[in-house]
């Protein structure tokens, strides 16, 4: 009775957070501004780019590796992007798995897109999150409490992005103006 009513109360908690998490609208997704289309969060998080894709460290990262995988092409939902966008996109986060992986020494990883403000979109720009694991590292609860904390927390410090951006650039083996 007692591991019944333990696992209740845990599914209830991961519910809890995963919907704070995911369904929790941010004042970002109200304005006009886009920060994938501003030039200073590119030059500070940027590690691959190429003609229709950017690769960017995220500033809150839920674990070490969290990247974003976007169009350079201002584009607010996943249906606008044009074939050549979703196949290059696809490309790009290979090439980030095998940067982070070397970087990280991570296994596994989960891509999300969030496509809409009722799901909880942040950022008004289509992008995927590829958010790395680790071997070993099977732990749902863990990972949901991880993501609520992240997104609670403030961004990394700038020495630690620009350290990180610049072992994936490394890693990628392109060097990026």
């Amino acid at each position: 009775m007692r591991k019944k009513w333990m696992l209740s109360a845990t599914l209830l908690l991961i519910g809890l957070i995963g919907g704070v998490y995911f369904f929790s609208p941010h004042p970002a997704q109200f304005t006009e501004y886009c920060a994938f289309c501003d030039p200073k969060v590119l030059d500070r998080q940027r590690f691959y780019e190429d003609d229709l894709v950017v690769a960017l460290y995220t500033h809150k990262p839920i674990l070490p590796g969290h990247c974003l995988v976007l169009p350079k092409r201002h584009v607010e939902r996943f249906e606008l992007l044009t074939d050549e966008e979703i196949t290059q996109i696809g490309r790009v986060i290979k090439k980030v798995d095998q940067a982070v992986t070397k970087v990280f020494d991570t296994s596994s990883y989960l891509l999300l897109q969030k496509n809409g403000i009722e799901v909880g979109q942040s950022v008004p720009h289509v992008h995927v999150h590829y958010i790395p694991r680790e071997k070993g590292d099977s732990s749902t609860f863990g990972f949901l409490v991880k993501m609520y904390i992240a997104n609670a927390k403030g961004p990394i410090c700038a020495d630690e992005m620009r350290e990180t951006v610049e072992k994936l650039k490394q890693a990628t083996n392109l060097k990026n103006s």
